[in-house]
């Protein structure tokens, strides 16, 4: 172990010699990322770090100058709950926001939920199965009473047709895969690049570092293509046409990019990410998760990261 650290911190070091030479450069980037966690093939994952086990992150990383106002809940801290269906990818994001984020996280199957769930700073959802109607309502409840409550991945997928109440809360419709118009889809065996719909913003800047920067066209017709910073994530899957139902009341961070394996096409849609008021809290949904890798990417982990730091403007505060 002392030997993995030590090489980790000769890594770092050649990394501080090396900064501002050759290499990848994000249009928003943030600290220049040197080591990689897990035997991660990218840049994207992190600096002085040890590792012990799985999902065991120890981090060090400064993120002065970053986008984003500073406020008390950046410190950190606080319980976190996971209720997921899928441990493996969950393992990983829970040592993540342990090491970095400094909180008390915990993973539990949805049948045995704590019975308050308002002592959490934020509650994550991750269930791909059929979601039961106790623990739905008891999420619900949470956002609506002031919780955070973060949505990831199949959270909002064609599963989630059973459970209408949920999907009213979250302004989603999804279709059947019959439908004539915006079938349900999910495109297989691809990159999903999370384009930054929102350069400025706390959530998608704050320690961020996309890999380039992409040409991409808003699904929001009509809407001329432009150039965003854009973060990949390899041998995943994205969703398409998850419907909006209520307006305007989202904001929506990020845009999905992939190319379908089949059949060349590349698609956009503006999917990636939102948030939105819940009553008296708040519901982030981010959508990619599918694959164990999509989480370790720190880049990806320190967007999940910043949807529990974030404050809304007083205005908006519930």
């Amino acid at each position: 172990m002392k030997m993995r650290i030590f090489a980790a911190a000769l890594a770092c070091l050649a990394g501080a010699f090396a900064a501002g030479g050759a290499g990848r450069q994000g249009p928003a980037a943030g600290p220049a990322y040197v080591f990689s966690l897990f035997g991660a093939e990218r840049d994207t994952v992190c600096g002085t770090a040890g590792l012990s086990g799985r999902g065991g992150w120890a981090l060090t990383s400064d993120t002065a100058g970053q986008a984003g106002r500073a406020t008390a809940r950046e410190e950190g801290g606080g319980r976190v709950l996971i209720v997921a269906d899928e441990r493996p990818q969950m393992e990983v994001l829970a040592g993540f926001l342990r090491a970095e984020g400094r909180y008390e996280t915990r993973i539990a199957d949805q049948k045995d939920l704590p019975a308050d769930l308002g002592v959490h700073a934020a509650v994550f959802m991750y269930v791909h199965s059929k979601f039961l109607p106790e623990p739905e309502k008891a999420l619900i409840r949470y956002a609506a009473e002031g919780g955070r409550l973060v949505v990831l991945h199949h959270g909002m997928a064609s599963a989630r047709a059973g459970n209408p109440d949920w999907l009213r809360m979250a302004g989603i419709r999804i279709a059947p895969r019959t439908d004539a118009k915006h079938p349900w889809r999910v495109v297989g065996q691809t990159t999903h690049t999370l384009v930054n719909l929102q350069p400025r913003h706390y959530i998608t800047s704050r320690g961020v570092r996309y890999d380039r920067t992409v040409r991409y066209r808003s699904s929001d017709e009509p809407s001329a293509e432009g150039e965003f910073p854009g973060l990949d994530l390899p041998n995943t899957e994205v969703f398409l046409n998850q419907q909006f139902t209520d307006g305007r009341e989202k904001t929506v961070l990020f845009g999905s990019m992939c190319t379908d394996p089949q059949t060349g096409e590349t698609i956009m849609q503006d999917r990636g990410g939102w948030y939105k008021p819940a009553g008296k809290g708040w519901l982030f949904y981010l959508q990619p998760g599918h694959a164990e890798s999509d989480f370790r990417n720190l880049n990806y982990c320190r967007i999940i990261l910043n949807c529990l730091t974030w404050q809304p403007p007083a205005e908006q505060a519930g």
